[in-house]
């Protein structure tokens, strides 16, 4: 300490100490142990009160002389009056009076303000070198966040688990532990020994947790620019107590269609609709899909085709009236996989289609002929059981008596097993009535699938489906598959046998016709579509079709807040008068996405901003006639995510980074990824301890050296600390 009493600063005045020795002084403070001062005034003894300390806060005693005095004036001192400053006041009768004077003189108040202001300097002057290193921690721990995040997006990004199982590396550290010889930033974090090395799962779990939320804010964004967007929902896995729905949305972002994967979500088997609506929406909630989302899509095992349309409604119902969510099939989608998935519910079909997965699964297994494509879904698979019966029967035979197969014993037996279904008459029938049935199915949806800009059209090419499944209800039409079976029964089948699986044929066709029925049930409501359909254009203006109105009223039902139809009549009368403002004639225009990609493109979007809204509705559809081609459909990027998983992923979060790797890649570009992924993971309960955040946001790209603001000179020397990058 420098002093140690107050009568030392009475015996050498405070301006004579060093600059550091007076910052010392100040933050020690006044002295206050001056406890047994006296006074006798007319026989009568005053003594002094130590609660007089905390009742005027400028009041030091000096023990020696035993003596009050000013803190503030001893160490400012001014004036002539030396009372409080240099001889001391020993009148405890007039204490009261005097302090109360003494505040109100001007050499007071201005030995108050000197001291405030040296306080509040050395106070910045400490915070400033303190906050100095923690800029350099915080520094070194975001360079070092950056390398562990671009391992581990570089990981998900390629569909690989960060964390291996009990007999499996880890590659996550493995790739950091690798870095660490070629990069000093790593090196210096692993080796100085400090508490943040980022190895624990912890740390990776809150990584790809802030990654996840990276993508979903950049989709946030994207889908606040669009005035639409679709949703798309199927199972993407389950276990034995949950099943995962994977879900996606499709909408318009510059003029580009795009789909975007969400997350995934457990529901429970057999979820009633108000459960998985639950589920949807809390996923949904961030991308404003009340006000926004126009149509949804479901596989066939979401739940159970009872329940199809009570979820529908139960979505509908959590929205805005204005925007109600019609139910469409999603037509990336082999409508034949999703009614066999909606089958299921029959505990016969259920069986049946386990068998079918067996056969699938035995020759995608193999590696010669026949043809794996063959055999890539139920409604292929059960075709060519019917067309090529005796080839596949033969095939099988010669697995399990041939040689090369003897120490093959697993594929033996599910050879055997697969010729002993064969064989089974029964299993037999309903080889032949579903490949009826995906046969009528698949052709209605080919001629289907170029008329969809065309409600009507579709419509009565549903109603035919319907009609021609209905034939088959009739005795004497089944009883012609069963004649026609593929391999004839070897006996006569009894009468029970017959009345039984008609019964269930029936039941089987009920279903189908149900769910056909539902996923079509508001293809009505896009009977607008045609109005913007590539076939209504041509380059002499005089053959162009005149514009409908009774399909502008169906928009001003439909669609009430979103257009003005007295508007889009006028954007429609200029495409169809003139089609080169929609790219014909100038370009290749052959979809409708690319007359909205050609508008866009032009910066004409708002001279035709209803026309445009129109465009990016139709393309927003999934149903839309041309699906994104290739991994621009999020469906193939689920199906070849899932086909790269040698186990089930339990997080969401990986699947995200992995399916949207292409975002993912995009984002990384971007100078603000990491200070976004890191911000948000600097804020997570787990990892809120990590020195991650800078005090302001100007420090997170220079740290500048503490300047001393003391009203002296010269400046402190302030040593930092080295270096390390």
């Amino acid at each position: 300490m420098c002093v140690d009493s107050l009568n030392e600063l009475l015996e050498k005045p405070f301006k004579c100490f060093t600059k550091e020795e007076q910052l010392e002084i100040v933050r020690k403070g006044r002295f206050t142990d001056l406890t047994n001062l006296s006074h006798s005034d007319k026989g009568k003894k005053r003594t002094f009160w130590t609660t007089w300390y905390q009742k005027v806060t400028w009041l030091s005693g000096n023990t020696v002389n035993k003596k009050l005095y000013c803190w503030n004036c001893i160490l400012f001192p001014s004036g002539s009056n030396r009372t409080w400053n240099k001889m001391g006041f020993d009148d405890l009768r007039n204490l009261s009076q005097a302090t109360k004077k003494h505040e109100e003189s001007r050499e007071h108040i201005y030995a108050t303000v000197k001291l405030r202001l040296l306080c509040k300097k050395g106070q910045k002057k400490t915070e400033s070198v303190e906050d100095h290193g923690k800029k350099i921690e915080v520094k070194r721990n975001r360079e070092y966040l950056e390398r562990l995040i671009d391992i581990a997006g570089t990981l998900a990004r390629v569909g690989v688990p960060l964390r291996g199982g009990e007999d499996e590396e880890d590659l996550y550290g493995s790739m950091v532990h690798l870095m660490k010889k070629y990069d000093d930033v790593v090196r210096t974090q692993l080796e100085q020994g400090h508490s943040f090395h980022g190895l624990t799962s912890t740390i990776q779990i809150g990584l790809i947790q802030s990654m996840e939320q990276a993508i979903h804010q950049r989709i946030a964004e994207e889908v606040s620019r669009a005035t639409f967007f679709s949703l798309m929902v199927g199972e993407m896995n389950s276990d034995i107590q949950f099943k995962r729905i994977s879900v996606s949305i499709r909408y318009v972002t510059n003029g580009v269609p795009v789909e975007r994967f969400i997350g995934l979500f457990e529901v429970n088997h057999g979820a009633k609709a108000e459960e998985v609506a639950a589920i949807l929406d809390t996923a949904l909630d961030r991308f404003n899909y009340k006000e926004k989302m126009i149509t949804q899509s479901y596989d066939g095992r979401v739940v159970k085709a009872t329940e199809l349309y009570s979820l529908q409604q139960n979505v509908k119902s959590r929205q805005h009236p204005h925007c109600q969510a019609q139910l469409v099939h999603y037509y990336a989608l082999d409508f034949g996989v999703v009614l066999s998935q909606a089958l299921s519910s029959v505990q016969e079909c259920k069986l049946f289609f386990s068998v079918i997965a067996l056969f699938c699964k035995f020759f995608q297994d193999l590696n010669f002929q026949p043809d794996k494509k063959l055999f890539e879904s139920i409604p292929t698979c059960v075709a060519n059981l019917k067309t090529q019966y005796e080839p596949l029967l033969r095939l099988l035979e010669y697995i399990t008596t041939d040689e090369q197969y003897e120490n093959a014993l697993t594929r033996v037996a599910a050879a055997v097993n697969l010729i002993n279904h064969m064989k089974n008459f029964r299993f037999l029938i309903f080889v032949t009535m579903f490949a009826k049935f995906f046969s009528l199915i698949g052709e209605f949806i080919n001629r289907i699938q170029g008329r969809i800009l065309n409600a009507k059209e579709c419509r009565r090419e549903v109603n035919s489906l319907i009609k021609n499944l209905k034939i088959y209800k009739v005795n004497s039409d089944f009883n012609y598959l069963i004649r026609n079976a593929v391999q004839a029964p070897s006996a006569d089948i009894s009468a029970s046998t017959i009345a039984n699986m008609f019964a269930l044929n029936v039941q089987i066709l009920d279903n189908l016709i149900h769910e056909i029925e539902g996923r079509f049930l508001d293809i009505e409501l896009g009977d607008f579509f045609v109005l913007v359909g590539v076939e209504n254009f041509a380059l002499d203006a005089a053959q162009t079709k005149p514009l409908d109105s009774a399909l502008l009223l169906s928009i001003r039902e439909n669609y009430p807040k979103f257009f003005d139809t007295t508007k889009l009549r006028s954007d429609l009368d200029l495409l169809y008068g003139d089609p080169s403002i929609g790219g014909f004639g100038e370009r290749n225009i052959n979809q409708i996405k690319d007359i909205l990609k050609f508008v866009h493109d032009n910066d004409i979007r708002d001279n035709v901003p209803e026309l445009y809204k129109l465009l990016e509705l139709v393309v927003t559809v999934p149903s839309y006639a041309e699906p994104l081609e290739g991994m621009l459909c999020v469906l193939n990027r689920i199906n070849s995510y899932c086909g790269s998983q040698k186990k089930e992923e339990p997080r969401s979060g990986l699947a995200v980074l992995a399916i949207e790797r292409d975002l993912l890649l995009e984002m990384g570009k971007n100078t603000q990824w990491y200070s976004q992924v890191i911000d948000h993971f600097a804020k997570l309960p787990t990892t809120s301890s990590i020195e991650l955040l800078y005090k302001n946001t100007s420090d997170e790209h220079s740290i500048p050296k503490p300047k001393a603001e003391m009203i002296w000179e010269p400046e402190l020397e302030i040593k930092s600390e080295p270096d390390t990058f």
